[in-house]
Formats: C-alpha cells, sequence, structure tokens
C-alpha cells in the first residue's frame, strides 16, 4: 500500500517593501519661501533706507535671507528623502521606510512653522522695542522671572497662540500639498534648480560683498537698512576694502571692545570708621519711573517730599532697563561690569560695609530677584529669606500695596540700635502699567495693552495715560512709607533715597518703552535724597546712578577715595560731572553737554550712533571726537580698572 503525498505549493516570493512615496521638496521649498517672504517684509519697513545702493542692498537680503530660513530645514529633509528612497536602505528597514517619511514630514512642517513663528515675533519686537532677539531676549526667556517682566496680558497670549496655530495650519497644508503633487521630469527639475540656485548665488554674492565693503568704509546707508533683518551674520573685508581705495575715514573707534575680565574689587580696602553714625536706610526704586513724572499733578506726595529734600532734577540712570540701572546705582560702575560681577556673583562695597557695621539688611520687589538676576549681584550675600518677591498671581499695583505693608513691619521690627536698610522695588508703572480705579488721573486710557495687535501710532496716548495713572498710585505707595518714617520719628536718623530704574519713552523719539536707545526718556529718572541734616535744596547740575554709593558710603563713615571701589563721585563734595555713561545690555554711551555718542561693546554691524543731548541724529562726528577723543579713551581704560 503506498502512502499518500502531500503537495504543497511552493511559496510565493516576497514583495520587497514599498518605498514611501516621493514628496515635492522644492514645492515645499518655494511655497514656504513665499510665506517667509511675506512675513519678513514687515521688517524693510521697520528701518529707514536711502539711496540706491541701500535699497538694492535690502532688496538682495530679503530675498536670499528668507530663502535661507527656510532652506536650511528643507534641504536637509529632502537629503533625507533620497536616503530613505535608496533601495540598500528600504531592504533593510522595511516598513519602517513609510512611518520615517511620515516622521520626517511632520519634523519639516514643525520646524518650518517654529521659524516663521520666530521671524513674526521678531519682527513684532523690532517695530515695537527696536531691537532683534539676541542675548538680553535669550536671557528674558531663560530666568525664572525674565517672561513676567514683559507684563504680557491674556490678549497678547491668545495672539500669539492665534500665531503659532495659524503657521502650523499653513506649514502642514504646504507639506500635504507636496504629497499630492507629481514631481516634474527630472531634467525640468533640473533646470529650474539650476537657474534658482545661479540667481540667488549672485544675489548672496553681492549681498555678502556690499555689507562687508559698507562695513569697511563705513557705508551708514546700508549699515543701517541691515539693522532690519534678525540674525543677519557680519562680514569682515577691510583688507579687501583697503586694496580698493576705500576708507572708513578718520579711523576713530566705531565700537569699546569689553574684554573678559578677572575682577580686582576693590582696589584697595573699603573700612567705615566704628565711630560713625550708623544711620537707617530707606531705599525705594521704581520700574520706569521717568523725570518728568515728578510734577506735583501728577505726584503731589512724593513732589512735597523731594521740596524738603534734595531733588536732583538733571539726574541719569547708569542704564535704559532694569538690570544696568539697578547695577549702576549700587555698584557705581559702568554696565559692561555686569556680565563678571554676576559670573563671581559679587556683591558691591556698599552692601560688604552694612553687613559688616551690623545693618539688618531686607528687600522687598513686586517682581523677581531673579530677573535680572539681583539675588547673585547686588544681595548674593543676603541670606534668601530676606528676600521677599511678589505674587505672580497679583497685578503690579496689587503686589506694590502688599511689598509696602510688609515693609513698614519690618521697619516697626527695629529698636532704636538697630540700623537697617531696607530695599524695594515697585511695579506699578512697568507696562502694562497697573492702577486700581481710585488712582485715574488720566482720561480717557487703553483698556487693554496687547502687543500682538498694537498700533502704537493709533494708541500711544491712550497707553501713556495708563503710565500716568500707574505713577498717580506709585506716589500714594511711596507717601505710605515717607507718613511712616515721619510719623515714628525715624526721618531724624535714616536716608531714603528715592529713584527709578530708568525711564519710559513714548515715542518722543520713534520707541516705546526702554532698553531700545539712549534717549532722555529712556535713560533720565528723578533722584530725591533725604539726608539727615542736610539743608534741602533743587539742583540742576548733571548726576548719575554712579554716583549713589560714593555718596552713601561717605555719610556712613567711609574716607576711602571713590575711586577705588566705583567710578562715579560724591553728590555733596564740591565739583561737578561734566559728562555721564549709561550702557544696555551690548552698549555703553557717552553722555556730554553737546553730543551723545552710543557705542556697541564689541564688533558689529552697527557703529556708533551720535545724536545732540536732544536727541536729535547727527551726521557729522569730527566735531564729536575733535572734542571728546581723550575722554573715550579714558573711558575704554575705565572699563577695565576692577581687573587684575
Amino acid at each position: 500500500m503506498s502512502e499518500a503525498v502531500e503537495l504543497r505549493a511552493p511559496p510565493r516570493p516576497r514583495a520587497p517593501p514599498r518605498p514611501a512615496p516621493r514628496v515635492a521638496f522644492g514645492s515645499i521649498l518655494l511655497a514656504s519661501w513665499a510665506l517667509m517672504l511675506l512675513n519678513m517684509s514687515r521688517d524693510l519697513f521697520a528701518v529707514p533706507v536711502g539711496g540706491a545702493l541701500a535699497t538694492a542692498w535690502i532688496g538682495a537680503a530679503w530675498l536670499v535671507w528668507s530663502l535661507l530660513f527656510v532652506l536650511v530645514i528643507v534641504a536637509p529633509a529632502a537629503a533625507a528623502q533620497r536616503l530613505l528612497a535608496c533601495r540598500f536602505v528600504v531592504r533593510r528597514i522595511g516598513r519602517w521606510d513609510r512611518r520615517l517619511s511620515a516622521t520626517l514630514l511632520v519634523g519639516v512642517a514643525l520646524a518650518l512653522a517654529a521659524a516663521q513663528v520666530f521671524v513674526f515675533v521678531d519682527a513684532q519686537v523690532f517695530r515695537v522695542f527696536g531691537f532683534h532677539v539676541n542675548g538680553f531676549v535669550w536671557n528674558l526667556l531663560s530666568v525664572r522671572g525674565g517672561i513676567e517682566s514683559l507684563g504680557a496680558g491674556p490678549g497678547t497670549v491668545a495672539a500669539f497662540v492665534a500665531v503659532v496655530v495659524v503657521a502650523l495650519a499653513v506649514q502642514g497644508w504646504i507639506v500635504l500639498r507636496a504629497l499630492r503633487t507629481r514631481p516634474r521630469a527630472a531634467s525640468a527639475r533640473r533646470r529650474r534648480g539650476w537657474s534658482l540656485a545661479a540667481s540667488i548665488f549672485v544675489l548672496f554674492a553681492f549681498e555678502r560683498v556690499t555689507l562687508g565693503l559698507s562695513d569697511a568704509a563705513n557705508q551708514r546707508s546700508v549699515l543701517a537698512a541691515a539693522s532690519a533683518f534678525p540674525l543677519l551674520p557680519p562680514v569682515r573685508m577691510h583688507g579687501f576694502a583697503a586694496s580698493l581705495g576705500l576708507s572708513r575715514g578718520s579711523g576713530d573707534p566705531e565700537f569699546l571692545r569689553a574684554r573678559p575680565l578677572r575682577l580686582q574689587y576693590p582696589l584697595a580696602p573699603v573700612q567705615r570708621d566704628p565711630a560713625a553714625p550708623r544711620l537707617n536706610i530707606v531705599w525705594l526704586v521704581s520700574e520706569s519711573w521717568r523725570a518728568d513724572m515728578l510734577d506735583p499733578a501728577i505726584m503731589p506726595a512724593t513732589s512735597a517730599f523731594a521740596a524738603q529734600a534734595l531733588d536732583f532734577r538733571h539726574h541719569y540712570s547708569g542704564g535704559n532697563g532694569t538690570r544696568m540701572g539697578m547695577f549702576s546705582m549700587f555698584y557705581g560702575l559702568y554696565g559692561s561690569y555686569w556680565f563678571p560681577f554676576l559670573a563671581e556673583c559679587r556683591a558691591p562695597v556698599l552692601m560688604d560695609v552694612l553687613q559688616e557695621g551690623g545693618w539688618d539688611i531686607e528687600a522687598f520687589t513686586s517682581a523677581r530677584f531673579t530677573f535680572p538676576e539681583l539675588d547673585e549681584t547686588v544681595f548674593a550675600g543676603v541670606p534668601a529669606a530676606r528676600l521677599h518677591e511678589g505674587d505672580p498671581q497679583l497685578l503690579g499695583w496689587q503686589n506694590d500695596r502688599a511689598n509696602v505693608t510688609a515693609l513698614l513691619a519690618a521697619i516697626d521690627r527695629h529698636g532704636p540700635d538697630e540700623p537697617f536698610f531696607e530695599f524695594m522695588f515697585f511695579e506699578s508703572p512697568h507696562a502694562r502699567y497697573f492702577f486700581p480705579p481710585e488712582s485715574v488721573i488720566a482720561e480717557p486710557y487703553l483698556d487693554e495693552l496687547n502687543y500682538a495687535t498694537l498700533d502704537l501710532e493709533r494708541d500711544i496716548g491712550l497707553i501713556r495715560n495708563r503710565y500716568v495713572n500707574a505713577c498717580h498710585h506709585l506716589d500714594g505707595q511711596f507717601a505710605r512709607v515717607l507718613d511712616h518714617l515721619r510719623d515714628r520719628g525715624l526721618l531724624e536718623h535714616t536716608i531714603v533715597v528715592l529713584t527709578g530704574d530708568h525711564g519710559e519713552e513714548f515715542m518722543e523719539h520713534g520707541r516705546w518703552g526702554h532698553h531700545s536707545d539712549f534717549t532722555d526718556a529712556q535713560t533720565r529718572t528723578p533722584l530725591v535724597l533725604w539726608i539727615p541734616g542736610v539743608e534741602p535744596r533743587q539742583l540742576s547740575g548733571l548726576s548719575s546712578h554712579l554716583d549713589l554709593p560714593a555718596t552713601l558710603l561717605a555719610r556712613l563713615g567711609v574716607a576711602a577715595d571713590p575711586a577705588d571701589f566705583c567710578l562715579g563721585r560724591d553728590l555733596l563734595a564740591p565739583g561737578a560731572r561734566d559728562d555721564c555713561v549709561v550702557a544696555d545690555w551690548d552698549h555703553l554711551a557717552l553722555f556730554t553737554p553737546r553730543f551723545k555718542a552710543a557705542f556697541p561693546t564689541g564688533p558689529s554691524l552697527e557703529r556708533m550712533r551720535l545724536t545732540s543731548p536732544d536727541d536729535e541724529p547727527l551726521d557729522d562726528a569730527g566735531p564729536f571726537w575733535a572734542e571728546q577723543r581723550g575722554r573715550v579713551q579714558e573711558m575704554l581704560a575705565e572699563m577695565s580698572r576692577f581687573s587684575r
């Protein structure tokens, strides 16, 4: 009997994995470039452009850099797709091919949307505040309390979210459309690609060479146009320019190099005479308090107190922003020193003297001590338990009121033989300018300040009225402290400092806010000093935040030469200031009776900006250099005086 034979069909050959569908990345590139051109065009109207060369350069830069913003994302993705389409890769990753391709496309859409949002937000920041995303902005985004300091309300947040959603939707649609687009014939693609590449290369070469030669020859119209673009890399062609006979002119420095420093501070020991009286200090600083707000119609209580004290009427902050303003008033040094002092967490000599002398030190802020990093600089040696911050759930004026209540209670805890140092930073006059209904003295005012939809030309008067109301509320809080000191009989034993960290501009010279320019509106602030036994008077001479450490330490019994620990002078000593220096994140500005000259503190496309004392631009720098060349050299030396 024969055995049954089972017949089996031969196995079917396994079909090779299907490659992922090809995506027309050329379509993504062109559509995203068109969107970026539209997006970046908002920058073109933010700077004045003069002359045919500057106009041609800005057109080329607009075309080239809007493409490069997109190309750096699309080109690697297109290369990755070609790699995934290789048979060698397909055989080894099999079904993962399609999943990786889908992930790649999602990543491309997200990256392109992020680039569009970055350019949109940067253009809005530049239009409103006058600077691009830079080291200061990164610090603001990365340090606790930085975002809160912007004062962005729900409307601004909602508008930003809407921009993100629109960018994601549009870029997602562009990518999906590319999936359905049949790639053109290879020959047609190649011809179009080479033509586009050749055109862009010519524009790129023109843009780079023109910018390099303009930088070498100090061609200001092109350099001014260059300020419109974010993240624009400089190009140096000084040798080539010299071979062509192009000269930048006088050879005077257009920037001041701030080199890294290892601190030697102070230069000599600073000691206090133990027999000197240990006066209390109450130091009140307001955010964005500009000079002309010290007006009896706006701040009656503070104006009345100023009439009984030393009222400095021509006073400048050491910075046009909080960081440099606060640094200069406690250290008496230029803002360029902020960075090494922060790196070494070095407190000022003033705080050293107070701690060694037994003063009880306590500080309050309606913002954060971490932004700027005052907890690592001014108050570096003060225990964290003595640094009291505002409640982020409260508005600025609410925090101001709560902190004043706490400040008064802290003053009351001290006995007659316990000297104290009490500091408070007020937030009411910070944008969005906070105040309660009972503080309204200027109407009408803008109900909601939305950074995303702001029209400054239309709204600036209403915004300024918000600020006036906030300063009126500030006056009431100052009055609470001053009345308490008077009622307790403490004024006879207490130094009182009233000032602002910087000013606030309301488009008097084309900007709103601060940290964007060195106009008087952004840099002048009140200074009222109450010093027991000193005759009250109004002083019209030039004074600076840099003078506060020397002035206060002299009243506390320190006989050291101020040059050993600061760059300021004792305001009550004989003599007067001839000029002052004001800083921001990457500039130093020299203010003289005839000029204001703002220098970048390092090589950049930007050049020295020269204006009159009234902030009107000046084109001819010759008279400035003839008058101030020696002072600029002295300022350069002062930038490294406290280094070893």
